[in-house]
């Protein structure tokens, strides 16, 4: 939810003028911000009900509205920060040595009415298309079930690594959990491609689970890939019985080891999303899983790891390595480089984002100096926006 993290944003920079010791506010100017501030917190309340909506619950608009309201109080967080700042570089200009700088937002009175009254309405409007969503279609297995390969390198995570393959070779599941775009799948991915989990199990089984996914269409998507003979009767036909399939999937692994990846589950128990025969393991061989969700989802038996962010020097590790290749940054760069990676917050898709981006432009030390003070860079814009799309339903 962009909306989400722009009133944190927000937030936060309110925080920072009124709690400065180097900022002193002249007469009411507290008062003045105060309504943006508590208005920023129902924001919040009113976002986080789409939590509360089915996932498989169709949220184009929903999007869309939570877009222009980013975009409203990002313009408005830029206003207040240019505002304050136009104050304090003449104070900062002159030769005495300020200890603190005098700031009046009496002038921004209006400003400030005005936009607390734009995000009621569109709050309001929020509210009204959440409760207008319709249900979405599913999805055809090959997109479920389509592997795509590892395309990112995993940086800062052989611990989890190592944790999470030691727990599924004891012959216990595990769970993955943590926001988006902190790497829940790339680890996923470099666990189900590792070569002692290839060794442990005769079948593996990918399954991108996503908002809707009923057990009628797992079982499918999973025998789609342990019989390939199946692939097209399986792939084309969408009224097979689910007590059939089940048959069919027991006895193909039948005295078989097998794992099974739900990739981004979003709602519910991971084993109230189970066929019957996977959810009581009669399968008579020995089926484990691996799952990875935004929400806290685990195993009764089995382990979990949240995910954590990356840390600094991991962050530019990464942006490294994705802009320039194994050799890293060139000596010109890797100051700079190092600030944008910070930039980033630790999140490693958005890492990626940025990198591609920064690859595709001048990698000069004037254009990421420009792409480092820019308030809203459209570096930072453009790898958002494209989260955002490849996650719509974030």
């Amino acid at each position: 939810m962009a909306a989400y993290g722009a009133a944190t944003s927000l937030k936060n920079t309110i925080q920072r003028i009124l709690q400065s010791s180097r900022i002193s506010l002249v007469s009411h100017s507290p008062l003045i911000l105060l309504p943006a501030y508590l208005e920023m917190n129902h924001l919040q309340r009113i976002l986080l009900l789409l939590d509360e909506t089915s996932c498989s619950k169709i949220r184009t608009k929903v999007n869309a509205l939570d877009e222009l309201i980013k975009e409203a109080v990002w313009e408005f967080e830029d206003l207040l920060e240019s505002h304050v700042l136009h104050q304090i570089l003449p104070q900062l200009e002159s030769e005495r040595d300020n200890l603190s700088f005098s700031v009046d937002l009496q002038s921004l009175q209006h400003r400030v009415d005005c936009f607390v009254q734009m995000v009621k309405m569109m709050e309001e409007e929020y509210f009204i298309e959440m409760g207008n969503m319709a249900e979405e279609e599913g999805e055809p297995i090959s997109s479920r079930i389509d592997f795509g390969g590892i395309k990112s390198k995993m940086v800062g995570l052989s611990h989890e690594f190592q944790e999470a393959t030691d727990v599924l070779l004891e012959g216990k599941d595990y769970s993955i959990i943590g926001m988006a775009g902190i790497g829940k799948t790339t680890l996923a991915k470099h666990i189900f491609e590792d070569p002692s989990i290839r060794g442990q199990f005769e079948f593996r089984a990918w399954v991108r689970v996503g908002r809707k996914c009923e057990p009628n269409e797992l079982l499918r998507c999973i025998l789609a890939q342990v019989d390939p003979n199946a692939y097209q009767m399986l792939t084309q036909g969408d009224d097979d019985d689910e007590e059939e399939l089940d048959g069919l999937l027991k006895e193909k692994l039948k005295h078989k080891k097998c794992l099974i990846v739900l990739d981004d589950v979003w709602e519910g128990q991971a084993t109230d999303r189970l066929p019957s025969c996977l959810r009581e393991k009669q399968i008579g061989g020995s089926v484990q899983f691996l799952l990875t969700s935004r929400k806290q989802i685990v195993f009764e038996e089995g382990g979990f790891r949240r995910m954590r962010l990356l840390n600094a020097q991991e962050s530019k590790e990464l942006l490294g390595e994705k802009v320039f290749g194994e050799e890293g940054f060139p000596i010109q760069l890797e100051e700079l480089g190092e600030k944008i990676a910070r930039k980033c917050e630790g999140l490693p898709l958005m890492i990626v984002m940025v990198a591609e981006l920064l690859s595709k432009a001048n990698k000069t030390p004037k254009f990421w100096i420009e792409v480092l003070v820019k308030q809203y860079s459209s570096v930072f814009v453009d790898a958002y926006n494209q989260i955002s799309e490849s996650n719509p339903a974030q």
